[in-house]
């Protein structure tokens, strides 16, 4: 451990050594050429990254593969104001500048950053964990988008960007990485033009590795966590007959199967972090197919009309030993009846189903004094759930195939195996529509303003714990807006000013219905007022690219996890107020024609400003006393009682938001022999956050982390062959990526620590 710490210490020195030499040299060098323009889809366009009025980070497939990052799980720190946790083991929790998604538990709410594949919004949160595959960008857009994507959004969108066909060449590549864990990402993509306007592109990828977590002792000893087997395949076409008009077709699938997710519990005896002491073999299945038709037809040279078409199934099946530990290390009278010391508490059956449909129209013009868009969007989304929960000693330890019928043993109240029971659709059908205008007031200045009507039907459907039943459907509707300003000091030199609403939709708490106290049966919906400055510069030459934004965010109605002295009475609450602010700042950096510098640095910070006084399930479970306090006694109910009334969250910092966070990437460009040699050192600083509104320090501090890149490619332009080596986490950081107090079943909290040192090397042929 020693050594390590010493290694990092050393090779920050070295890096820090490096730009000291390096930068000052570089300033002078005016032989660097200049940097690529970048491209980002904004204001319902493709436009150079330095032109958009608004906050967007854009990283290439090369940058995702150079850094080993296969899915966005592991995209933390890697861009401004982004965090991406894990809440149950497949539950994504995805927030920018602190506005996410605390309510994942509830199926009736949505996150606040929504994902989309070219323009097509993924409609269920679980298509965070598919393989990102043949990628050409990603776009990350920090705030409230009302009028930039269909679906409106209060955090932000991360809009992935894939790799189109070409109608003038026929080519494709073959590639293989091999790695740690056993690990194979294998790839295939094949253009082929058809004709002289029309072309298909398939590509393919096999992912698998060993799990980086694995039971120890037991029956289950050796059981892998945290591995992967992954299939995805993309077939696209795309027609473009004429300059008036494009059709863009495609068909995505991902198949998922394996273990579960390694979340370590916080009082797991072994040492080391990957070794877990658990006695259920968890899973995990995901089946992810989405369809889209993406139709343009340019109807003048300044009118362009366009249709976006989106279908995606979704299925999930997953079980998870829900104390992360065996049942000889779970001694608890949760109930507080002495039924048992010892409690077994899986997540035996968690299956989802999900299908929407997706349909937007937008009319774009471009004028001299004006430009503007309109547009209406559909969704109907529905998502079914089925969720058992069962409790007690454990008999079935082995397999799923030998868990005992939940139904055969009942003891009354809630003494039994099975613990608690949801079958549950959520039908949602949204419509809006959205306009947006830039008049450009003179030659250098140009005033935005937009505005999106959206209306939601809402239809929840339930049956929980012995067959209690509940019906709820809610209407809700909102007005958004945006206004800003942006002026070009020069060709160079980009200001803005924006002021922007978001809305999110409220919901229902089936639970409240069963004798809530505190919870309503109806929470309200969310929404963000986003104050922003930001600045765009392109300097030396070309050489340098530096964007600076500071914003301050009005946030009302923040929906969180709220429990109940009632048992299972909890749901989805509201902070009725929140302040949320920070300064962003990113760069690219030409030094010399063979070095470059590309990275982040980050500030955020919030609060909330009002009382609002809430239990804390922590606290109860610290306060569990055997035969005495537990979930169904008359003290146990007082004790909730009590620190629901005690438990005050003002002036706690909002979840989700890391304190400080950075990004340094080194790479240099040599040619060398009949090729090119490219290398890569990368730092990435996580700051610490609250993962929980109740800023708990039992449980809620997550702390930073640092970790280091290195990759070292060879391209041989003659045989169209790359080869390369590469390490992820270098020093083998165990870094904790997220917290998880679980509200429910034995109120466990666990970390989810991030992917440990990785080693591989790769191949690629382009033909």
């Amino acid at each position: 451990m020693r050594y390590l710490t010493e290694l990092k210490t050393n090779s920050l020195l070295l890096l820090t050594a490096m730009f000291t030499v390096v930068l000052p040299a570089s300033l002078l060098a005016q032989d660097a050429g200049s940097l690529d323009e970048v491209k980002v889809t904004a204001q319902r366009q493709e436009v150079s990254l330095q032109d958009a009025a608004l906050a967007v980070s854009v990283l290439s497939g090369e940058d995702f593969d150079s850094s080993n990052i296969g899915r966005l799980d592991n995209f933390n720190g890697y861009v401004p104001g982004l965090t991406i946790a894990k809440n149950d083991g497949a539950g994504r929790v995805v927030s920018i500048r602190g506005v996410g998604w605390e309510t994942a538990q509830n199926l009736s709410t949505q996150p606040s950053v929504l994902v989309y594949v070219d323009g097509v919004y993924m409609a269920n949160p679980l298509s965070m964990g598919t393989d990102l595959g043949d990628l050409e960008r990603v776009e990350v857009f920090r705030g409230p988008q009302g009028t930039e994507f269909g679906q409106g959004t209060t955090g932000g969108a991360i809009n992935l960007v894939t790799i189109r066909p070409d109608s003038e060449a026929f080519g494709g590549n073959v590639g293989v990485t091999l790695g740690s864990y056993n690990m194979v990402r294998a790839r295939a993509a094949l253009n082929v033009p058809v004709g002289e306007n029309s072309a298909f592109r398939v590509s393919l990828q096999q992912y698998t590795h060993d799990g980086f977590s694995e039971i120890s002792g037991g029956a289950l000893d050796g059981y892998d966590l945290d591995d992967a087997d992954s299939f995805t395949g993309k077939l696209a076409y795309l027609w473009e007959p004429s300059d008036a008009f494009s059709a863009y077709v495609t068909a995505f699938v991902s198949d998922s199967s394996q273990n579960a997710a390694a979340q370590r519990n916080i009082d797991e005896p072994l040492g080391g972090v990957r070794d877990l002491s658990q006695d259920f073999p968890g899973v995990f299945d995901l089946d992810n197919s989405v369809f889209s038709a993406i139709l343009e037809w340019q109807l003048s040279p300044r009118l362009a009309l366009k249709s976006i078409t989106g279908y995606q199934e979704l299925e999930k099946r997953q079980s998870v030993d829900g104390d992360r530990l065996n049942e000889s290390l779970v001694a608890t009278d949760l109930l507080g009846f002495f039924v048992t010391t010892a409690n077994w508490d899986v997540l035996t059956f968690w299956d989802n189903d999900s299908d929407a449909f997706s349909q937007e129209l937008n009319l774009s013009y471009t004028g001299e004094a004006v430009d503007w868009v309109v547009g209406a969007y559909y969704l109907d989304h529905e998502n079914f759930n089925h969720f058992l929960e069962a409790n007690g000693p454990a008999p079935f330890s082995d397999s799923i195939a030998a868990l005992a019928n939940p139904n055969a043993t009942t003891l009354p109240p809630f003494m039994s195996v099975l613990n608690f029971v949801e079958a549950r659709t959520v039908t949602r059908e949204d419509w809006a529509v959205y306009a947006q205008a830039s008049f450009h007031v003179s030659e250098r200045t140009t005033l935005i303003a937009g505005g999106r009507f959206q209306s939601e039907d809402q239809l929840d459907e339930s049956v929980q714990f012995f067959f209690i039943p509940s019906s709820q459907s809610l209407d809700d509707d909102e007005f958004t807006w945006k206004l800003g300003l942006d002026f070009q000091l020069s060709d160079d030199h980009l200001l803005y000013g924006l002021i922007s609403t978001g809305w999110k939709n409220g919901g229902t708490n089936p639970g409240a219905l069963n004798g809530a106290i505190n919870v309503p049966v109806i929470f309200q919906p969310a929404k963000v007022t986003s104050f922003e400055l930001g600045s765009k510069n392109t300097l030396a030459d070309g050489r340098l690219r530096f964007n600076i934004a500071a914003f301050l965010y009005d946030y009302e109605n923040l929906q969180f996890m709220e429990e109940d002295p009632t048992p299972f009475a909890g749901g989805t609450g509201n902070i009725p107020s929140t302040d949320i602010y920070g300064v962003e700042s990113e760069f690219n950096w030409l030094l010399s024609d063979t070095w470059r510098l590309d990275g982040h640095v980050t500030w955020l910070d919030g609060e909330f400003n009002d009382d609002q006084f809430t239990l804390d399930v922590v606290d109860f479970r610290e306060a569990l006393v055997p035969g005495f306090i537990g979930l169904f006694t008359a003290e146990g109910f007082n004790t909730r009682l009590a620190l629901s009334q005690t438990t005050n969250l003002k002036g706690n910092t909002p979840p989700k938001l890391v304190d400080f966070s950075a990004r340094l990437a080194l790479s240099n460009t040599h040619e060398m022999g009949n090729g090119t040699l490219t290398s890569k050192f990368e730092y990435v600083h996580r700051g610490d956050y609250e993962y929980r509104v109740f800023n708990n320090p039992l449980v809620d501090s997550v702390p930073s982390y640092d970790i280091f890149n290195v990759s070292l490619d060879y391209h041989m332009p003659e045989r169209n062959i790359t080869i390369g080596i590469g390490a992820s986490n270098l020093f083998d950081e165990d870094g904790v990526n997220s917290r998880f107090s679980n509200p429910f079943g034995l109120l466990t909290t666990s970390e989810e620590f991030i992917p440990p040192q990785e080693i591989f090397g790769f191949f690629r042929l382009d033909f």
